[in-house]
């Protein structure tokens, strides 16, 4: 696990066809694989002008919205964030006992070691 190089593979590939491939049959000049890959990505077509051929395809309008606000290290950051109140509400009572169990563990501690 702790070696010098990924494990994934980071070059890019062509998506164009070579001329000695088996698939003459379509087209086009792309790669099988990569339209295969295209075909089952998410797409979010509202604003794609698709000339009349195909209607949009918008399944992963949602999906694409939540990844933008993902900046990089994974830190969420946008100007819609909304401040939590039962987070807040929690994370005082969460401090607030955690500082009344430490008092009376110490007020145990001094009455038994005065005894």
């Amino acid at each position: 696990p702790y070696s010098d190089q990924n494990l994934v593979n980071t070059a890019c590939m062509s998506c164009q066809e070579n001329a000695d491939d088996d698939n003459d049959n379509d087209a086009d000049d792309v790669a099988e694989m990569c339209e295969t890959m295209y075909q089952m990505s998410g797409k979010c077509e509202t604003n794609m002008n698709l000339g009349g051929y195909a209607t949009a395809n918008e399944a992963a309008c949602t999906y694409i919205e939540g990844v933008k606000i993902i900046r990089e290290g994974g830190v969420i950051r946008t100007s819609t964030t909304k401040k939590s109140k039962g987070a807040a509400i929690v994370i005082g009572l969460f401090t607030t006992t955690a500082v009344l169990l430490g008092a009376y563990v110490y007020y145990l501690r001094t009455k038994l070691g005065r005894a």
